[in-house]
């Protein structure tokens, strides 16, 4: 997986960018979008969210070329610049005839120009990405920042609600920050502190968790070796379920705190991510992943903040004024991650074990090989299940059992195993 010829480079980072970022490929830039609000409709519209595998869905309808509609879900994605869709839905809605892209979020009314809209969100093993990441529920578009951003957006998880306004419209709640957006793609950066260090970051609430640059965080725990928690993506922090060095060979770290506009969010979990070309090739080639992904964001970046520290706050991104309010909605959670120090793989409908974490060089659960196949938790089937619906079988107190069912090349393997604190 990491020997980099250049072809097979190639691959990898355009995948990688693809699906764990949320940033997917080219086109990067929205290069028109319309917004036309309703007729004595108000100054804002309110939609329900609903919540899939860690990331949040909103209710939209596209405009079929003979004027009818389709109404579906499509994924909330402040790290994704221009609009994804389904190859079907990219063509039942005509944009491979040239048609721009005409979205009602609420009732207001959206064109994207056709040129600016990604057809596909690509495949890995065969497996498209949308159905990796939400199977077995459909999703079929992501509405990305380069839409967003003409909008002031407001993402509140208490109430599982999106409002859109005009920038400008209300009264906003909250500890105001300042951001920096691409006007180009619309992606958003904040800086936050972590001890005396800068550390800029893209607000992402399609991501499910908080991900860092491998280097930095490996920087850090020379000087603070306490923070490391374990070796190998787990829980939440496993939020692609694709066989990449990025999960399998990141490492998970809690860090006492990141302060973002005086506002101090304590013990945050994080993934340092694992170098994409392996060691050698990151040394010779920079952090491929984090190089290529920051491309969008306009300027160099240190990782993004995600749902597990977004969750706790009511937020506010007037993109036009350059300024973000946080107001916040519930207390830090040190044990996000508590569970079976397992990190997963996609198969399919099946998972499987990418790699055992570690921690101090011991695998902290015992009888499991990389290759085996998970198939129950505590007598529970998991094929067919959502990555959140898997994850949640795993979590586990520290101390709590739990009895994993697995087939290692076509043997019955039964390991008994406990919850981990990460």
């Amino acid at each position: 997986m990491c020997k980099f010829s250049g072809v097979r480079r190639a691959l990898v980072i355009g995948l990688a960018a693809g699906l764990l970022t949320a940033c997917l490929p080219p086109p990067s830039q929205v290069s028109r979008v319309a917004v036309v609000w309703p007729d004595g409709g108000g100054t804002s519209v309110t939609l329900q969210m609903e919540r899939a595998s860690g990331r949040w869905l909103v209710p939209v309808a596209f405009r079929r070329p003979d004027g009818s509609e389709r109404r579906l879900l499509a994924w909330l994605n402040m790290g994704a610049a221009a609009p994804i869709l389904s190859k079907d839905l990219y063509r039942a809605l005509g944009l491979a005839e040239g048609h721009d892209l005409l979205i009602d979020i609420g009732g207001v009314s959206v064109t994207v120009e056709a040129g600016s809209v990604k057809d596909g969100p690509g495949s890995v093993d065969g497996q498209d990405l949308f159905g990796l990441l939400f199977a077995p529920r459909t999703v079929e578009a992501v509405l990305p920042a380069g839409v967003l951003q003409h909008f002031a957006v407001t993402i509140d998880p208490k109430t599982a609600s999106l409002t859109l306004a005009p920038s400008g419209a209300s009264r906003s709640r909250g500890v105001p920050v300042p951001v920096r957006t691409n006007p180009t793609t619309g992606i958003t950066v904040v800086d936050a502190q972590v001890g005396d260090q800068r550390i800029p970051l893209v607000l992402d609430v399609g991501a499910p968790y908080t991900w860092l640059r491998g280097r930095t965080v490996a920087g850090w725990l020379l000087q603070h070796p306490e923070w490391r928690r374990a070796d190998g993506a787990v829980g939440r922090a496993n939020l692609a379920m694709a066989d990449l060095a990025l999960e399998r060979a990141g490492t998970i770290i809690r860090l006492p705190g990141i302060d973002v506009g005086g506002l101090m969010f304590r013990d945050v979990g994080a993934l340092g991510t694992g170098p994409l070309g392996g060691a050698i090739g990151d040394a010779a080639l920079g952090e491929i992943f984090w190089d290529t992904w920051q491309v969008d964001a306009g300027e160099p970046v240190t990782g993004w903040l995600g749902n597990n520290v977004l969750d706790t706050v009511r937020l506010t991104l007037d993109y036009a004024a350059g300024t973000s309010f946080w107001e916040r909605l519930g207390s830090d959670d040190p044990g996000d991650l508590d569970g079976v120090g397992l990190t997963l793989v996609r198969r399919d409908a099946g998972y499987a074990i990418a790699a055992v974490a570690t921690r101090d060089g011991y695998p902290l659960v015992s009888g499991v090989e990389v290759g085996d196949r998970l198939l129950q938790v505590d007598g529970y089937p998991l094929d067919g299940l959502a990555p959140d619906a898997v994850r949640a079988k795993l979590s586990a107190r520290p101390g709590e059992r739990r009895r994993l069912q697995l087939d290692r090349a076509g043997t019955s393997v039964t390991v008994a195993t406990e919850g981990t604190r990460f």
